[in-house]
């Protein structure tokens, strides 16, 4: 009970509840000593026009979801939210952390501004989680429809885990401590580096989030690879191949930034890691959101489609219309191979 009082008092509504002051027991930077600005021009750099990139290409992609008709299917609604997450997690990860790092502001410079990018950046990530792995799960139960977890969500039972999706990220911003800001490591931190005790700004909750996740993302996601790799049904050998690439490659990219950007996030605010293994970590949380429009553009070709027709509306783009024929086995298999999140 007491950490949980102690995590509100450092939390985005204790800050929004008390006149957008911060708390002076953990955030008060008239300290002897004080966070130090580093400009990091490069990386400042990379991470800004990267994330204007990943940013604009994930905005259109995102727009495709949200007016394409199979948004009334539990994948596409799972997609749409994870898509706000990421969307979101890109401004924070990329765009924001390269104009900060650029300029080498420390958490003193401007601490209201670094703490509540922190806390929309924290809940975001969390909110990502949770929903990548309701998304594997209901991608696992398009190529087996006859497990019985599938029933949990079909109809309107899906709201049920879309609300899940928000309440967990939202949550996690709001009432738990945020990650601060650090130019001289081009990476985000719970602790801002005041002079206080670290152990006043370890996230528990952020620790068991990224070790589900960690082993969450590898076991989902291996698994759907598996089964792809062991089920034939109605594909020929070209067919098959084409399958297993795709999934192969998106189960790839989704366990390899989801695994290295937990793992590394959660090791480094316990232990003083290297600079370089804090870069990796930042990059692999940049492409773990971002990877996902780049997914959907080479794998989906019902999005790729929609984007297409969104850029060039007076062409016919004929990507992907020729429907798949074969049994209900690999009709799922096809839905759950290019509906990438």
């Amino acid at each position: 009970m007491d950490y949980i009082k102690t995590d509100f008092k450092m939390s985005l509504s204790y800050f929004i509840l008390n006149g957008f002051q911060l708390n002076p027991d953990y955030y008060e930077c008239n300290t002897t000593l004080r966070p130090v600005g580093l400009r990091r021009e490069f990386w400042g750099s990379y991470f800004f026009w990267t994330g204007i990139l990943i940013f604009v290409l994930y905005l259109i992609c995102f727009i495709a979801i949200a007016t394409h008709d199979l948004m009334k299917t539990p994948a596409y609604k799972i997609m749409f939210v994870l898509g706000v997450y990421d969307l979101s997690s890109v401004f924070m990860d990329s765009i924001v952390t390269g104009i900060l790092g650029f300029f080498g502001v420390a958490f003193c410079d401007c601490p209201r501004f670094i703490f509540v990018m922190g806390a929309i950046g924290y809940g975001s990530w969390m909110g990502c989680c949770i929903t990548s792995l309701i998304l594997a799960v209901i991608r696992i139960c398009d190529v087996r429809p006859k497990l019985k977890i599938r029933k949990l969500y079909v109809g309107r039972r899906i709201y049920f885990f879309v609300g899940l999706c928000w309440v967990y990220g939202i949550c996690a911003a709001l009432f738990t401590k945020p990650i601060t800001f650090s130019s001289f490591y081009m990476s985000w931190f719970f602790d801002p580096g005041l002079g206080k005790d670290p152990k006043l700004y370890r996230n528990i909750y952020h620790f068991f989030n990224n070790c589900s996740m960690a082993i969450g993302t590898v076991s989902l996601y291996g698994y759907l690879a598996y089964i792809f790799l062991n089920k034939t049904g109605d594909f020929n050998a070209t067919q098959l191949s084409r399958y297993q690439t795709r999934v192969l490659f998106q189960a790839f990219m989704f366990c390899i930034f989801h695994l290295i950007s937990s793992i590394m996030y959660t090791y480094m605010q316990y232990v003083s890691a290297p600079e370089f293994f804090i870069l990796i970590g930042q990059i692999a949380w940049q492409f773990g959101s971002g990877s996902v429009c780049m997914v959907y553009l080479t794998l989906n070709r019902s999005i790729r489609k929609a984007v297409f027709q969104k850029i060039y509306p007076q062409i016919l783009v004929k990507v992907g219309q020729a429907p798949v024929q074969g049994s209900s086995d690999s009709r799922a298999m096809e839905l759950s191979a290019v509906q990438v999140g």
